[in-house]
C-alpha cells in the first residue's frame, strides 16, 4: 500500500474514490462528472495543485484519500479522510499522512486538527481517531424536507426591503456579500473568515453548476444595505440552504424567515424536490427556524477535533 499526494492530473482517480465511498463526512462532493468536481476543487482550500490530497493506492488501485483543508486564520485545519468499502485497514495510514501534512501547513505553534465524520460511516474510522487521542468537539445535524410538507409562514412585510439575487459577478457586489457573510458568522463554533477571492470562486462555481444564481440577498430599500443573505443549491432534486446570515445589527426583527423563505421559494421554483441543510446542535435559534419548517434530522455529522504541536 502506498499513499501519494496528487496533483488535478489525478482528478479521474480521485472521483472514483468519491463515488465508491458515497456520502461520508461532512461535504457533500458532486460526483455526477469530473468537471463538476474540478469546479469544487477551484478553491486555495481545495486544490489538488496545492498538495491538499493524498491517495492510498494497492497494487495501482486507489482506495481511499486523504484531504487537509487549512483554515489558519483561526489557528485549524480540517483533515478529511475516507476509504472504500472493505479497505478500514488503510484508514489509520491515510489520518497519518493528513496529520503530518497538517502540521507542515501550520503556520502556528499551536493548532487544532478536525476531522468530521457521518454516523453511517464505518466505526473503524472512529477507532482510528480514537487511537490517535482525538476525541469529539461538536455535532452538526443533517436535516431534510420534502417539498410537499415544507411549511414557510408569511415573510414579514416592510416596504422597505427588497428580496433579490446577488450579481456576484460585479466585484463591489461580491465585497460586500463576503463583508456581510463573514459578519453574521463572526464568532461561531468552526467558522473561518473567508476572502473575496474565496467567495467569489465558490459562487460562480455554483451558477455554472446549478444555472442561477446561488445568492439571494434582503436589500433595504432606501440605504442600499445588506441585511441578510441566503446562500442555495441544488443538486439530483436537492436543494440546499448552504447558509442563512442575517446582520448582528439586524437580528430580532424575524428578518432570518424572510430571507429562508426567499431561498427556499427559489430552490422550489428551480425543481427542488427536497431540502436539505446543515445545522450546528448547539444553535438552538436556527433549529427552531428549520424545524418549524417541517425539516427533521436524518444524520449527524460529529467534529473530532485533537490540539497539535508543530516540532
Amino acid at each position: 500500500m502506498e499513499v501519494r499526494t496528487i496533483s488535478r492530473g489525478h482528478v479521474a482517480e480521485l472521483l472514483e474514490i468519491l463515488r465508491a465511498i458515497g456520502p461520508h463526512g461532512h461535504r457533500e462532493w458532486p460526483i455526477d462528472d469530473e468537471a463538476s468536481l474540478l469546479a469544487t476543487l477551484d478553491s486555495p482550500r481545495l486544490d489538488p495543485d496545492l498538495g491538499r490530497w493524498s491517495i492510498s493506492y494497492e497494487n495501482g488501485s486507489p482506495v481511499g484519500y486523504s484531504l487537509v483543508e487549512p483554515e489558519l486564520n483561526i489557528g485549524r485545519i480540517l483533515v478529511g479522510l475516507a476509504a472504500v468499502a472493505g479497505r478500514d485497514d488503510v484508514l489509520g495510514s491515510l489520518l497519518l499522512d493528513g496529520v503530518a501534512r497538517a502540521k507542515e501547513l501550520s503556520d502556528r505553534d499551536q493548532f487544532e486538527i478536525h476531522v468530521a465524520v457521518r454516523d453511517i460511516e464505518s466505526e473503524a474510522i472512529v477507532d482510528a481517531l480514537e487511537v490517535a487521542e482525538f476525541g469529539v468537539v461538536r455535532t452538526v445535524l443533517k436535516m431534510r424536507v420534502d417539498v410537499s410538507d415544507v411549511e414557510l409562514p408569511e415573510p414579514v412585510a416592510s416596504c422597505e426591503l427588497i428580496i433579490r439575487d446577488a450579481d456576484m459577478s460585479d466585484a463591489a457586489e461580491v465585497a460586500v456579500v463576503t463583508e456581510l457573510h463573514n459578519a453574521c458568522f463572526d464568532g461561531s463554533w468552526g467558522f473561518s473568515p473567508n476572502t473575496v477571492e474565496e467567495i467569489s470562486d465558490r459562487t460562480a462555481a455554483d451558477k455554472d453548476r446549478n444555472g442561477f444564481a446561488p445568492i439571494v440577498v434582503l436589500e433595504n430599500a432606501l440605504s442600499g444595505e445588506l441585511s441578510g443573505y441566503n446562500w442555495i443549491t441544488l443538486s439530483d432534486g436537492d436543494g440546499r440552504v448552504e447558509m442563512v446570515g442575517v446582520h448582528p445589527s439586524m437580528r430580532g426583527k424575524r428578518l432570518g424567515w424572510t430571507i429562508f423563505n426567499a431561498g427556499v421559494e427559489r430552490l422550489i421554483a428551480h425543481g427542488a424536490t427536497e431540502l436539505v441543510l446543515d445545522v450546528d446542535s448547539e444553535n438552538p435559534p436556527a433549529r427552531r427556524i428549520y424545524e418549524s419548517a417541517g425539516y427533521r434530522t436524518y444524520s449527524e455529522v460529529r467534529y473530532f477535533g485533537l490540539d497539535v504541536g508543530v516540532d
